[in-house]
């Protein structure tokens, strides 16, 4: 079996209250020294297809997210394996996104071996700019829901992760 390329990758819009909640994860996670260097950060946002490249040889992906799922805002859910096909997908534009995301890499026959989904009821995704203070109060949990998933990946001798930032990957002359 192959080394473990591992990331983690922010879903959101930072303009929807608690809809930034997957993008304010990662940027959380970049400055938190728990955080294995090995491991590649991308601020997803609501890219969708676009997404393909950055992923392209990822083993182990870990999408955090705001997941509308009926239940009280600020309720962590966890969802991975045959999980992933039952996300709530009606209320979030970049979770159709995600889903249609993981629809090509299965195609292409580049899928990560492992997907997990970490994500937070939200509260408000109308406009703003901060998370509601129930979303906010979850974010320790999450962070430390991440970090555990990543440490059990990363049993596996790690390959560094060398692709580039996807800003930059994004800004790059087609």
């Amino acid at each position: 079996m192959s080394a473990a390329r591992i990331a983690v990758l922010g879903l959101g819009n930072l303009m929807r209250a608690d809809d930034a909640l997957g993008m304010l994860a990662v940027q959380r996670l970049r400055s938190d020294p728990r955080m294995p260097p090995s491991v590649l950060l991308i601020e997803g946002g609501t890219l969708g297809l676009d997404l393909l490249h950055p992923l392209d040889g990822i083993t182990h992906l870990l999408a955090l997210d705001a997941v509308e799922a009926g239940v009280p805002s600020g309720t962590l859910l966890r969802f991975a394996g045959s999980d992933i096909d039952m996300i709530p997908i009606g209320k979030s534009v970049h979770l159709l996104g995600f889903s249609d995301l993981i629809g090509a890499l299965r195609l292409t026959g580049s899928a990560p071996r492992e997907i997990v989904v970490l994500g937070i009821q939200p509260q408000v995704i109308g406009w703003g700019t901060d998370l509601t203070s129930s979303v906010d109060a979850a974010v320790p949990e999450l962070l430390d829901a991440a970090l555990e998933q990543i440490a059990a990946w990363t049993e596996a001798t790690l390959v560094p992760a060398s692709a580039p930032s996807l800003c930059a990957a994004m800004a790059e002359p087609k």
